[in-house]
């Protein structure tokens, strides 16, 4: 049967909108991806093996003298005991039977605590508070599992910047502690929006962007919603400057992870809402006309592009060689508004790493002001040698390479027979000897 000529863009009307709502209703969104994500974690720490044993030691203590605590763990720690007295090295072929012995069974005993740590956790038993300080209250108000949680990400993190011998996989133990540190409606303010920003930047490092970006939304409307006076000034800031320096903190991390979910849009409006928020507090240097000249190109407002464009370029310090390149970036922009290089290569990440570093006064000052003046100078010492060596190298040209290996070569080998010359001599060889030698 032919439908009228009149009924068929009805038809065609209504089967696209039969199709359209077919594949909204297969697109997933974006709060059930996030879902999918936080499962994802609570997998990736249940089958951590670098988690066993931080994770086996929480549980201990918390479960100790508890009726249910699982026997697995007790037996690893047991079996970690038998293996302190070990020799390094074995004396007898019996000695050697036990020792490969106790290592079985403690790696029976690690692999048995794993799989008991997919299926128990820490948090049924009481608060490692509660086990060591019974009768004090908890440190804030409302404490709970999630704050403990919180309290020991960051004590992790200002232990893992005081000693860097990665003894202790922190980064691990942080994002355990992070992903654990669930905020509640019942917490202090500034604690819930403060640890919502944390597990922000913790998912957003680890790909985790649709959970990131429930927590950073979070983050961002907690910490607008708080008045000034929700905040402690600070010595070189007042209450209002840190509002907004969190306020900026916030925006440049979302704008990150929006990036990692391809919106671009939606990430470059958050840079600009960043640099307003560095405007607020008086913060002018290359990253911000950088990041200034960036907007107003994706804005398509290239007289401003190359406004700040001229500033970053009269810089002291930027190079003469990124001085001139970004001149002429600027005089492309004002002429024909087109993509331009600054923006597309890596290379302007490294212009502005280097104006950055030389503002704050150098890479040894940096370093020396970050880990204290003796370790500072012990881990700038190399590297200034290797920067050294680099800008020699890069100095000379390649004939003088080509020459100058041709007359090294022949001058070790003037240096070789010498020396093997006066080695003879020594050994009481004369000439004859010498000839016998053969050419050298």
């Amino acid at each position: 049967m032919r439908l009228p000529n009149a009924a068929v863009p009805r038809a065609a009307a209504v089967l696209s909108l039969v199709l359209l709502s077919v594949l909204a209703g297969c697109r997933k969104t974006d709060a059930e991806r996030a879902a999918e994500e936080r499962a994802e974690i609570e997998k990736k720490i249940r089958d951590s093996y670098a988690l066993v044993p931080y994770r086996a030691i929480k549980l201990t203590y918390r479960a100790e003298g508890q009726p249910n605590a699982p026997e697995e763990i007790a037996a690893l720690w047991k079996a970690v005991e038998e293996t302190r007295a070990l020799p390094e090295k074995p004396a007898t072929a019996e000695e050697s039977r036990r020792v490969a012995k106790l290592y079985l069974d403690l790696g029976i005993a690690f692999y048995k605590a794993k799989k008991t740590l997919e299926k128990r956790d820490e948090d049924e038993f009481p608060l490692l508070w509660n086990r060591f300080m019974p009768e004090t209250p908890g440190p804030l108000s409302g404490y709970d599992a999630g704050q403990e949680h919180a309290i020991l990400a960051a004590v992790w993190v200002v232990l893992d910047q005081a000693d860097r011998s990665d003894r202790v996989p922190a980064t691990d133990v942080v994002f355990y502690e992070l992903a654990r540190a669930v905020p509640q409606p019942s917490w202090p303010a500034g604690l819930r929006v403060g640890v919502q920003g944390g597990r922000g930047l913790a998912f957003c490092g680890a790909g985790y962007h649709y959970a990131a970006e429930e927590e950073l939304n979070a983050y961002l409307s907690g910490i607008e919603a708080l008045s000034p006076d929700s905040f402690t000034p600070m010595p070189h800031a007042t209450a209002v400057e840190e509002r907004e320096a969190l306020l900026a903190a916030g925006y440049f991390v979302r704008a990150w992870n929006r990036m990692g979910l391809k919106r671009e849009r939606a990430a470059e409006d958050d840079i600009e809402r960043g640099l307003q928020s560095l405007e607020k507090l008086g913060v002018e240097n290359e990253l911000t006309w950088w990041g200034w000249a960036f907007i107003h190109f994706r804005r398509e407002r290239y007289e401003e592009s190359a406004k700040f464009l001229d500033k970053l370029a009269a810089s002291p310090f930027i190079s003469a060689t990124a001085r001139e390149e970004i001149h002429a970036s600027a005089e492309e922009m004002r002429k024909h508004g087109k993509k331009l290089p600054i923006f597309l290569q890596a290379r302007a990440a490294l212009i502005l790493t280097e104006a950055l570093v030389a503002r704050a006064g150098g890479l040894e000052n940096i370093l020396v002001v970050v880990l204290g003046p003796e370790r500072g100078k012990q881990v700038y010492e190399p590297i200034a040698w290797m920067d050294r060596v680099r800008r020699g190298v890069g100095s000379v040209s390649m004939d003088s390479v080509k020459k100058g290996a041709g007359d090294t070569l022949n001058a070790a080998k003037d240096m070789g027979g010498k020396g093997l010359e006066a080695l003879k001599k020594k050994l009481g060889g004369g000439a004859d000897s010498t000839a016998e030698s053969g050419p050298h």
